[in-house]
């Protein structure tokens, strides 16, 4: 019994992680790819309640159309590791007030889930 419920878990948790990537490659084709330039990483508390860990959030910047530029947090936080250099360019977007990593899925183990549902195409 004990195998079938971590199996059971297991695949719940991949049908999951798939959901997440579908919903952010549809949020994603819909949005502005910008580039952006990392800055600086801050230590700052992580979003879950009663939870004290400090996570590495890269903050990029981003050129204005009039010469000017503006420093916004990326919501792409890690805290055992910076992912990115400073100065190295990358690509993001907006969803509501939240600058996304434009390639948040097509890094690492994330790369290999499927991006749509239908398997077969």
């Amino acid at each position: 019994m004990g195998i079938w419920s971590l199996i059971t878990i297991g695949v719940g948790v991949l049908i999951y992680l798939i959901h997440t990537k579908v919903q952010f490659i549809k949020l994603r084709s819909s949005a502005l790819k910008i580039e952006a330039e990392v800055v600086e990483y801050k230590r700052e508390k992580g979003p879950m309640r009663n939870d004290y860990t400090q996570l590495n959030y890269p903050y990029v910047k981003i050129d204005l159309e009039n010469e000017d530029y503006t420093i916004r947090k990326l919501r792409y936080a890690d805290n055992t590791s910076k992912p990115f250099k400073i100065g190295e360019i990358i690509y993001v977007f907006w969803h509501n007030n939240d600058l996304l990593y434009w390639d948040t899925y097509d890094r690492g183990w994330k790369k290999y889930l499927p991006e749509k549902w239908n398997f077969l195409n």
